[in-house]
């Protein structure tokens, strides 16, 4: 089939990219600043690896079938897992840089394409499936309702991201080019856009007409909790405690306040992905471990 092409060729721009951008790097004069321990080639291999194999997978006899029916839904939850799998190969890469521990040019630079290749993934898949702007919840509502969802919205960046960006207007973030870059791409392409798109749009549309209001609020958020909750394992970097705390405590509450702000604006995203946008863009730019916290744990 056609549309088989640009989904491989996915995988392949990603790759071109990456070379492209060591390339420029080392042209400009950044290849002095690689970190001392370099990401691991074999973890990005592999999460490449599985992309091309999923996109294989997903296009080898396609047949469309509706999206609010038992099968649409089976075929959204096989995306997401996808997503979830890449995602979380990549971010074994770019923990340093998202985690604020490190801001190495060269690293801010790898992570951007890697989040570049997340959001390409779900246009492919997108295009290859055909859904519409109403699927994705790519839609308006009415004035009313998407400013009641919006002030939700905003509510959640103030809880969520008041501590980051008070760092960042009392001077204590890193305001260079590089980094600004690097948070507004992985606050839009590697988590915001891909994840409401396959979460609070997809999926909940997915669910409408076969379910009750409140499960499709829940199940979407409980599938976000658990993409977050293998991305960020506890660990050295994360002590267990924080991690049930951020995971039970923060995620999914932010899960089920973005399927409700959804609901609220009668399946429009706008509100929700403002404002992930937002709390994405203010912790990574402060150089926050994780956002609903105001420091390292």
């Amino acid at each position: 089939m056609a549309i088989v092409v640009p989904r491989s060729g996915a995988g392949l721009l990603s790759l071109g990219l990456v070379t492209a951008a060591s390339l420029g790097l080392s042209r400009s004069g950044l290849a002095s600043t690689v970190p001392i321990d370099p990401p691991p080639l074999g973890t990005l291999l592999a999460g490449f690896a599985v992309m091309a194999a999923g996109l294989a997978a997903l296009t080898w006899r396609r047949s469309h079938s509706p999206l609010r029916s038992a099968f649409g839904t089976w075929r959204v939850l096989s995306i997401i897992a996808i997503y979830a799998v890449c995602s979380t190969w990549f971010m074994r890469v770019l923990a340093p840089a998202v985690m604020g521990q490190e801001h190495s040019p060269w690293l801010e630079a790898l992570s951007g394409v890697l989040c570049v290749t997340l959001g390409l993934f779900v246009w492919v898949t997108a295009l290859a499936d055909r859904y519409g702007a109403r699927d994705f919840g790519l839609h308006g509502a009415s004035p009313q309702r998407l400013a009641v969802a919006s002030a939700m919205g905003l509510g959640a960046v103030v809880v969520c991201a008041f501590w980051s960006y008070r760092r960042i207007f009392m001077g204590g973030a890193d305001l260079s080019a590089d980094h600004v870059v690097f948070a507004l791409t992985f606050a839009v392409l590697g988590s915001a856009l891909p994840e409401e798109l396959l979460f609070r749009g997809l999926l909940m549309t997915s669910l409408e007409g076969r379910t009750s209001r409140w499960m499709r609020v829940a199940a979407p958020a409980l599938a976000f909790t658990l993409l977050r909750s293998l991305r960020w394992m506890p660990g050295a970097d994360m002590p267990a405690g924080a991690w049930l705390e951020w995971v039970f405590g923060v995620v999914l509450p932010l899960g089920l306040w973005w399927g409700l702000m959804r609901d609220l604006a009668r399946g429009s995203i706008w509100p929700g992905l403002l404002s992930h946008v937002l709390i994405e863009f203010g912790t990574r730019l402060a150089g926050s471990p994780i956002y609903g916290k105001p420091g390292s744990f």
